[in-house]
């Protein structure tokens, strides 16, 4: 019975993965207050917004350091962009303000608008959006010197949440209304015509994004993840299968995302948001804003009790390897401990480099976790498998290299 069962992995095709990563915490010490939103300008210098007092952080060397520069607000910061190392903007409740040297002034450009995002295509072209029910949007082709405003069409209680700008002239507008745990995405592809409903969701979305005119996603309450390939008129469900909170999506280039949300959830795709892989964060609280530089190796996400942690591989598996001394032989050694809950070791030598995957199968036969998948130094290698995301029961794990495959069971009790 346990060859069939064996047999039945090799036929199986997995769309839900989890995998590993490198994610490091640079928190800042002796702070328990909310971070809210992170704005990754390049490798070294970040800025972040916690608490309810309009604090800002900044790093000049990539998140080793932080420190408060000068606010133009007292209340919650919802969204920081900057341009360049001196020009930025924030979204407050009392407005919006500009800054062109970094921090040490600002000013009141857009007053008395509660702004909940902001999102610059270009240095001069720039879109905002209120949280107001109905929510107004605003555009600057100058840079922030003048803005134009239009009100997105009456929904009864939607107000404004994000925007995604894919060119110029192009804007989508997520709207949410928790009465109804609902969202509608409209659309604009020329200032001078309207906004128009484009679609209409449950349950609630938090937060949208496109990388083209094209493709984006929408993520939210209850695993609610969205993605378009046809600039809005049709959605599919794209969730990687649980019910986490998302709460920040980000297209970072033409293959690779991230969604952040409850219990330090980050998930990435590598596929445009066809699949997406569970990453490890390495804590457990609530993440609301990720951004990823364009290259997908350095970025920084935020969230409760203080939070920034930061990537500097786009989140690569992190496997410890040991080859003081070569092993002679191919093996795959028992989980340890096992039984586990929730996290175990699974050690492996190899005699020689080469290509190696390691997959999680459950008792069904079904793929459900890929934890290493590259070339790998000979010697040996071990890899802690988290799986509290999972439910009790037997599971299988698989090594396979080009000349070496082993299966062994392994069992979670919670």
């Amino acid at each position: 019975m346990k060859k069939i069962v064996l047999n039945v992995f090799l036929g199986i095709v997995c769309i839900n993965i989890l995998t590993f990563s490198q994610w490091i915490n640079v928190s800042p010490p002796g702070n328990d207050t909310t971070v809210y939103c992170v704005n990754t300008v390049n490798e070294n210098l970040i800025y972040a917004a916690r608490g309810n007092k309009g604090t800002v952080l900044r790093s000049t060397n990539g998140g080793m350091n932080w420190q408060n520069v000068n606010s133009p607000t007292h209340q919650a910061v919802n969204k920081i962009q900057f341009l360049n190392s001196s020009t930025g903007f924030l979204a407050a409740s009392l407005g919006l303000y500009k800054t062109t040297n970094g921090c040490a002034t600002w000013e009141h450009l857009i007053i008395n608008d509660g702004l909940i995002d902001i999102n610059f295509y270009n240095e001069t072209t720039g879109y905002l959006i209120s949280g107001n029910s109905p929510p107004k949007i605003y555009k600057t082709t100058n840079g922030g010197l003048n803005f134009t405003s239009k009100t997105i069409p009456q929904f009864a209680g939607y107000g404004g949440t994000s925007l995604a700008v894919t060119d110029a002239n192009t804007v989508y507008a997520l709207t949410f209304r928790p009465v109804s745990d609902s969202s509608i995405v409209f659309k604009c592809t020329n200032w001078d015509s309207s906004f128009v409903p484009v679609f209409q969701t449950k349950p609630m979305c938090y937060d949208i994004s496109f990388i083209n005119n094209l493709t984006g996603v929408i993520c939210g309450n209850m695993g609610a993840l969205k993605r378009t390939t046809n600039g809005g008129l049709n959605w599919a469900n794209v969730n990687p299968g649980n019910t986490i909170i998302f709460q920040s999506v980000q297209m970072v280039n033409s293959t690779a995302a991230y969604v952040v949300g409850n219990s330090g959830s980050i998930f990435k795709s590598t596929n445009t948001g066809v699949n997406w892989v569970l990453q490890n964060s390495q804590v457990p609280w609530y993440l609301n804003d990720i951004h990823v530089l364009p290259g997908d190796s350095t970025g920084f996400a935020v969230g409760d009790f203080g939070t920034i942690i930061k990537t500097t591989n786009g989140g690569l598996t992190s496997i410890e390897t040991s080859n003081s001394t070569l092993p002679s032989g191919f093996t795959l050694f028992q989980n340890y401990p096992n039984p586990f809950n929730p996290v175990t070791k699974i050690q492996f030598v190899l005699p020689v480099a080469g290509y190696v995957s390691l997959k999680i199968f459950d008792i069904t036969g079904r793929l459900i976790s890929e934890i290493a998948g590259g070339n790998l130094q000979a010697g040996h290698h071990e890899i802690d498998f988290n799986a509290s995301h999972f439910s009790s029961g037997a599971y299988f794990y698989k090594l396979e290299t080009k000349d070496f495959t082993d299966i062994k069971k392994m069992v979670l009790i919670k």
